[in-house]
C-alpha cells in the first residue's frame, strides 16, 4: 500500500491540519477510487488506525482511498466558533481530498465509519447529512446525549446542543424514511457485550427500532479495545465495498 501523510489549510478551523490518505496498490485497479472516511476515537489522533489496527492490510485489495483525519476531542461537531470540525470534515477536507487524489466524487462513492467518538461522528454525519454517504459503520459508538457528552467536553459545553444530539437527527432522519425511504444511507453500527457503551448502543439501536429506521445492529464478544475493532472492522469494510460497487482485484 502506499501511504500519504498531507497537512493543509482548514478555512474551518483557521489553522495547518494533518490526514493521512491509505492508497491502492495498482494492483487494486484504476482510479479514480470511492473514498471511504474513517474517524479516530477520543483517545487517539489520525495515526490510531494506522498505529493500532491492521487497517491498511485490510485495505490491501480494494481499489478504494481511505482518509483518516485529524479529529482531536471535537466529536466531529462544531462547538464552538473557533473549533468547526464538522465544517471542517464535510467541506474543507473532501475538497483537498479531491483536488490532491484520484477520488470519485458524489454519494454514491463515499462511505464513513470510525469508533467510538468518531463511530459517533460516522453515525451523526450519516443521519444529519444522508445525500453525502452510501454507507454508514460506527463501532463502539459513544452516542451520549447532549447532557451526558457535555460532561465529558473538554472545556466546554456543545455550542449548539440540539445540533450535536444524534437522537435529533435520528428523528429528523425518520420523517424523510416516511417520504422517501432511498434517501437515508445504509447504517450500521456494532459494540462488544462487555463495552461500557453497551447501554447507549442498545438505546440507540431500540430508538432507531421504534422510528422505524432501517439499520444494522451487531453484539459481539469484546470490550473497549483495537482487538476488536480490528477484528470488525473487516465487517464495515465488506458492507462498504458492496455498496461502493467494488470488490477485491476489481
Amino acid at each position: 500500500m502506499n501511504l500519504a501523510t498531507v497537512t493543509f489549510l482548514s478555512q474551518s478551523l483557521g489553522r495547518h491540519v494533518t490526514y493521512t490518505a491509505i492508497l491502492p496498490n495498482p494492483q487494486a485497479g484504476r482510479g479514480p477510487y470511492p473514498v471511504l472516511y474513517q474517524l479516530h476515537g477520543a483517545s487517539d489522533d489520525h495515526s490510531g488506525w494506522l498505529r493500532l489496527s491492521n487497517l491498511v492490510r485490510h485495505v490491501s485489495a480494494l481499489p478504494l482511498v481511505v482518509i483518516l483525519p485529524e479529529g482531536a476531542l471535537s466529536f466531529w461537531l462544531n462547538y464552538s466558533p473557533h473549533e468547526r470540525y464538522e465544517d471542517f470534515l464535510m467541506n474543507d477536507l473532501p475538497a483537498h481530498v479531491q483536488a490532491t487524489f484520484p477520488i470519485r466524487t458524489g454519494r454514491a462513492a463515499t462511505a464513513i465509519g470510525g469508533l467510538s467518538m468518531g463511530g459517533f461522528g460516522a453515525l451523526r454525519l450519516g443521519l444529519k447529512f444522508p445525500d453525502r454517504f452510501i454507507s454508514v459503520w460506527g463501532h463502539s459508538s459513544g452516542l451520549w446525549r447532549p447532557d451526558d457528552l457535555a460532561k465529558r467536553w473538554p472545556g466546554q459545553p456543545p455550542a449548539d446542543p440540539q445540533d450535536a444530539d444524534i437522537y435529533y437527527w435520528a428523528e429528523q432522519a425518520a420523517a424523510w424514511v416516511r417520504t422517501d425511504p432511498q434517501r437515508l444511507p445504509t447504517l450500521s453500527f456494532d459494540c462488544g457485550t462487555e463495552d461500557f457503551l453497551l447501554p447507549q448502543n442498545r438505546e440507540f439501536h431500540r430508538f432507531l427500532t421504534e422510528h422505524g429506521i432501517p439499520h444494522q445492529y451487531l453484539e459481539h464478544p469484546g470490550s473497549h479495545t483495537w482487538d476488536y475493532w480490528d477484528l470488525h472492522v473487516k465487517d464495515a469494510l465488506k458492507q462498504h465495498a458492496r455498496l461502493l460497487g467494488i470488490s477485491q482485484g476489481q
